[in-house]
């Protein structure tokens, strides 16, 4: 009998250890309830689809000049340097193959700046919290990312979120210094900051206790071939220590549309008892763990990005204007674009390929961007927040309320569209990967003229 119950816990010892071994993390719901304030509103950017206001440059006409071998000599250097600058925001096959395949980085963004539209050229009005602001600029602010210039809400100041010792210095990508305080992303808030605090926190639930505005267009300022024929605005929720990318991820907001968001937060914390283990086996970086280069929080969204930085610079010798990179990278113009597209693609399937065949690494600069590739291991934050969005929508005829009201509509305004934005948030959220349903609102507003 004693033999029997050494043999039989011995099997069991040996399952238990293979269990533990094989996963020795549990994901599981928190005992406790994190109430809503305790974790930061979502950071909320704003593209144009129109990346180039035709009243202020026309894509378009000048694409077809472009290509047009007649009329191609009569353009000006600053004209093609223009066209190539604005193509980079615009469908991957509209950039000339026979272009500047590098530029300089300052010219290049300024130009994409100038064209696009500012802030009171998108935005119509704003509230937060229910209490309509003087003007947007109070909530938005112009941010740098892969699709041009863009508007954020709520995202932390550039010296937060870079190390800017790191950056080049040719131009900036956030124009705001908004300092989080003392708001970190592993510790959250501390116990006695006050309700009205940077990043912005929830306060409720509901659509009174969230973001709202209105955006608005130009009929004559729309380009349908730089994007297609869909127009409007794309819109992104994020963690406000993340740099967005909006190439891909996003919902969109169309033209006379009003969108509601219903958000869910997911807030995912990990016990200080796991900090022993190896990172590969708890699936997860402290933050102390793993340095960025051009990133002061570790997450796993700026760690991709960071990759990407990496690898594009040693396949194609230059890096997209909109990723973060040091001083001594190039950046692509539009002879390269199609060398940054191939490099997002070998970034994903680089490990299989090394997999299938380890010795074809010495084609070109591939053996190199392979080793690139081996370093990214971008796990998860220990402690991260994501935001899912379900939006629903329905047509916004502004014309109609113009006419309840009888107000004038203007030849300038008679031919503006609208759509609109708005979203949700709850009062209490689980510390693990299940949150309860959150709500907040928000409200985009465009029109074309």
């Amino acid at each position: 009998m004693f033999t029997c119950c050494v043999v039989l816990c011995a099997g069991l010892i040996r399952k238990v250890w293979i269990k533990w071994n094989e996963s020795p993390v549990i994901v599981s719901f928190a005992e406790t309830s994190t109430p809503v304030w305790q974790i930061p509103y979502p950071a909320v950017t704003v593209c144009f689809e129109t990346k180039a206001m035709q009243t202020r440059f026309n894509f378009t006409e000048y694409y077809h000049l472009y290509y047009n071998e007649s009329t191609l000599a009569n353009l000006t250097e600053e004209e093609k340097h223009l066209f190539e600058d604005i193509s980079l925001v615009c469908d991957d096959h509209l950039s000339p193959p026979g272009g500047r395949k590098i530029s300089n980085g300052n010219e290049t963004v300024n130009n994409i700046r100038v064209t696009s539209p500012n802030i009171t050229d998108v935005f119509f009005g704003c509230k937060w919290k229910d209490a309509p602001r003087d003007s947007c600029t109070d909530l938005f602010s112009p941010i740098l990312t892969e699709e041009g210039q863009c508007y954020t809400f709520n995202t932390l100041g550039a010296s937060e979120m870079f190390r800017t010792e790191n950056l080049h210095q040719e131009y900036g990508y956030l124009e705001h210094e908004n300092s989080a305080d003392n708001w970190t992303l592993e510790d959250g808030y501390p116990p006695m900051t006050p309700l009205e605090t940077y990043p912005h926190r929830g306060s409720g639930y509901g659509v009174k206790t969230g973001l709202t505005f209105l955006l608005k267009a130009k009929e004559t300022d729309l380009d349908y071939l730089c994007k297609g024929p869909v127009q409007g605005f794309k819109i992104l929720l994020h963690n406000p220590a993340e740099l967005p990318r909006l190439s891909q991820q996003y919902f969109r907001s169309p033209l006379s549309q009003e969108v509601v968001v219903a958000v869910k937060p997911k807030m995912m914390t990990t016990s200080e008892g796991l900090r022993p283990y190896d990172p590969t086996r708890r699936q997860c970086y402290f933050p102390t763990e793993r340095y960025l280069r051009y990133f002061k929080v570790y997450t796993q969204a700026n760690c991709e990005m960071e990759c990407l930085t990496n690898f594009t610079n040693v396949r194609c010798g230059c890096v997209q204007f909109g990723m973060p990179h040091g001083p001594n990278m190039s950046v692509c113009n539009a002879g390269n674009r199609d060398c940054m597209k191939q490099a997002q693609v070998e970034l994903v399937t680089v490990e299989i390929l090394s997999g299938l065949d380890p010795h074809t690494s010495h084609n070109d600069t591939l053996g190199d961007a392979r080793a690139v590739a081996a370093e990214c291991r971008c796990l998860p934050a220990c402690t991260s927040i994501e935001y899912e969005a379900e939006t629903s929508q329905a047509d916004y005829d502004w014309k109609a309320i113009y006419r309840a009201y009888k107000l004038p509509i203007e030849d300038d305004i008679d031919e503006k569209r609208s759509s609109s934005r708005p979203a949700a948030r709850s009062s209490m959220v689980r510390r693990t990967s299940s949150p309860t349903a959150a709500v907040y609102w928000g409200c985009s507003w465009a029109s074309p003229s």
